[in-house]
Order: structure tokens, then sequence, then C-alpha cells
């Protein structure tokens, strides 16, 4: 499990720096109902195109840019913390506790989202 928790702090890792590159959130959409530009706090367009007038959309559809915007930097950083707090904990109780099944279970589950990267392994998968 050891292998599996640093594989994981580096999936982590690679998260973070992802998103402090990117233009800072919240992200919001100009509107819920037929979404043209996703919006930093600022007022920077972080993505924007019109669907009027036949230019070309840069979203397929309104839920595509609420998704978007939806898992904008902010939010990445925040469930970044969390998983990093619980591969923590898990860590401390296992080292308490020895390592059981259950413990395993809950980095296989943590590591489950981030499979298709370079490393995973298929003995990891939940």
């Amino acid at each position: 499990m050891d292998e599996l928790a640093r594989w994981l702090g580096e999936q982590l890792a690679t998260d973070d720096r992802i998103a402090r590159a990117a233009t800072e959130g919240p992200w919001s959409v100009d509107s819920k109902s037929y979404a043209e530009s996703i919006s930093a706090p600022d007022g920077t367009q972080v993505v924007a195109g019109g669907r009027w007038g036949g230019e070309a959309s840069v979203f397929e559809s309104t839920e595509d840019a609420l998704h978007i915007a939806e898992w904008d930097p902010a939010r990445v950083l925040r469930e970044v913390e969390s998983k990093r707090g619980m591969v923590v904990r898990i860590g401390a109780n296992a080292t308490i506790m020895g390592w059981d099944e259950v413990h395993g279970d809950l980095l296989r589950l943590l590591a489950a989202p981030y499979a298709d990267r370079p490393g995973y392994q298929e003995a990891w998968r939940p």
C-alpha cells in the first residue's frame, strides 16, 4: 500500500500544479440557459465563443459549459486538499492499527479516478 499511497500523492501533486497554473476560480458561466462563456471572478473570460449568428460554439451544450465551470481550479484545489488529508489519516491509522482491508480499500477508491494515468496498476483497482 505504500507504493499506492506514494503514487496517489504524485497524482494529487499533478492536479494541484495544473489547478494553480490555471486562471483562478471559482468560474461561472454567463448564462445557465445558453452559455457562451466561462469567466473568472475578476471578469477574465476563461473560455468564450459565440453561439449566435452562425459563429462556431466552443461548447457542444450549455451543460458542457456548466460542467467545466463546476470543475474550476478552486474546486480542484479543495478536492486535492481533502484527498491529501484522507491519505494522511488512512496512513496514520494504518500505522497504529496495521494495514487491513479497509485501509487498502480506501486508498484504492481514492486512486480509482486516476486509473487512466501512467503508473496505475490493475492490482489497485477497487
